[in-house]
């Protein structure tokens, strides 16, 4: 499935937050996700991540087109993910070493989703590896285009 997102780093999540309420964004989740990133010489991110919200845990495996540039703008690809489970959790990273993926980063971070028709905001407070702050538009192209020009133009001096 392709994925259209806009991401960036900021200095902070408040505006972003409130442009969400006032613009009738539904909040639909926060999480606190710990993430474990893989590499491997294909181009392909996997991503084993665990979400805890309302004292529930859940972990998942997917993939993901690895994009390193600096482009705001991402346009990949990613895959519907899996349950990790107790029952399959040694078989997933047993995968993962035969196919070459090499654990490169652990990423924890609080995530809370906004969502309005056809797009989809994830703001992210990281804790580790570093403290940093993540605004993350994705959905439809058109929608999304248009979003991110409002808030550059709005809340442009928020953007790094």
């Amino acid at each position: 499935m392709n994925e259209y997102e806009y991401s960036f780093i900021v200095n902070d999540l408040t505006p972003y937050i409130e442009y969400c309420k006032k613009e009738g964004f539904e909040k639909i989740d926060e999480t606190t996700q710990i993430r474990e990133l893989f590499t491997s010489n294909n181009g392909i991110l996997a991503r084993i991540t665990t979400n805890e919200s309302e004292g529930e845990k859940k972990t998942y495996l997917d993939f993901k087109t690895d994009d390193v540039s600096d482009k705001v703008l991402k346009i990949s690809k990613e895959t519907i993910p899996l349950e990790v489970t107790e029952e399959n959790r040694e078989a997933i990273y047993s995968m993962l070493e035969i196919l070459e993926y090499n654990k490169t980063k652990h990423l924890n971070r609080k995530r809370q989703i906004y969502e309005k028709s056809e797009v989809k905001f994830e703001i992210d407070n990281y804790s580790s590896p570093e403290i940093m702050f993540v605004v993350g538009i994705e959905g439809e192209k058109n929608a999304v285009d248009e979003i991110y020009r409002i808030i550059s133009e709005t809340i442009n001096n928020e953007i790094k």
